[in-house]
């Protein structure tokens, strides 16, 4: 029996299951101010596009180029991305306490690093930034998961292993 391959569908699908898991975790267990977890959720990212790029190549019996991984690792991160966003936005419209959570700690952290001349400035752009939480989210999630898609893809295709086949007429 042939072994299934694995479809950028189910890879991306299988992705976003552990970014929802490691969210909810951080989430559910308050540690949403721990910036250093943040690196955590990259690497399972780039990590993870890294092991299924290497998978879809070992599943075409290495008969792939470098595009073929690529573009099948950055098709995945955006099937993972789309699923991100839609998981996001219905998670901070049903537990809008946790977006009030990240908004306090984003004006903590601002407050920090504020003077007292521009604490004025500080609360301005606070409303501004909750007034377009929503699109500041969305696009957040865009460019991040669009970089460490690529940076996966680009690591990923350059470890496989690649025998590209040629036809023959």
């Amino acid at each position: 029996m042939k072994n299934k391959k694995l479809s950028n569908l189910n890879a991306g699908l299988l992705l976003f299951l552990f970014m929802v898991v490691f969210t909810l975790i951080i989430n559910m267990g308050g540690l949403q101010g721990n910036t250093k977890l943040n690196w955590i959720s990259y690497l399972i990212i780039i990590g993870g596009i890294i092991l299924v790029v290497i998978k879809y190549g070992k599943d075409m019996d290495n008969n792939v180029t470098f595009g073929n991984l690529f573009a099948y690792g950055f098709k995945t991160i955006a099937i993972t991305t789309i699923f991100f966003i839609a998981f996001s936005l219905l998670f901070y419209m049903v537990f809008p306490e946790y977006k009030a959570q990240l908004l306090e700690i984003a004006r903590e952290n601002a407050m920090l690093k504020a003077t007292p001349e521009n604490r004025e400035q500080i609360e301005k752009g606070m409303e501004i930034f909750q007034r377009f939480f929503w699109v500041g989210m969305i696009a957040g999630i865009l460019i991040s998961f669009a970089i460490l898609g690529a940076i996966g893809s680009l690591i990923g295709a350059a470890i496989a292993k690649k025998e590209p086949q040629q036809l023959v007429d």
